[in-house]
């Protein structure tokens, strides 16, 4: 019976270990996860200027509107942009999108 016992605690043992394993792994896709919404924003958003000079729009430095959520110069892009990205960040459940960004 001791024996039966101390195998149930090992077996216990591992899956408290497996357990944490699994929330740690949780932990690190939803991370991923977030990581790869931002680096999908800042792709659209590299594309979007791309096609903007490639049609000969004023520069981007010239077009300043106003203060951007980071509190520096703003354009209309960057309003777009920030907008874009925050409602992106909102559908995938990131709660603090403006930490990923680059200001």
């Amino acid at each position: 019976m001791l024996e039966a016992t101390a195998q149930l605690d090992q077996v216990q043992a591992a899956l408290i270990e497996q357990t944490r394993r699994a929330e740690v792994m949780d932990q690190r896709a939803a991370e991923f996860k977030e990581q790869l919404a931002v680096a999908e924003a800042k792709l659209q958003a590299s594309h979007l200027m791309a096609i903007g000079i490639e049609a000969g729009l004023p520069a981007l430095s010239d077009v300043t509107v106003g203060e951007s959520a980071d509190k520096g110069p703003g354009t209309r892009l960057t309003a777009i942009y920030e907008q874009a990205f925050g409602a992106k960040a909102a559908e995938l459940g990131i709660e603090d999108p403006a930490r990923f960004r680059e200001g």
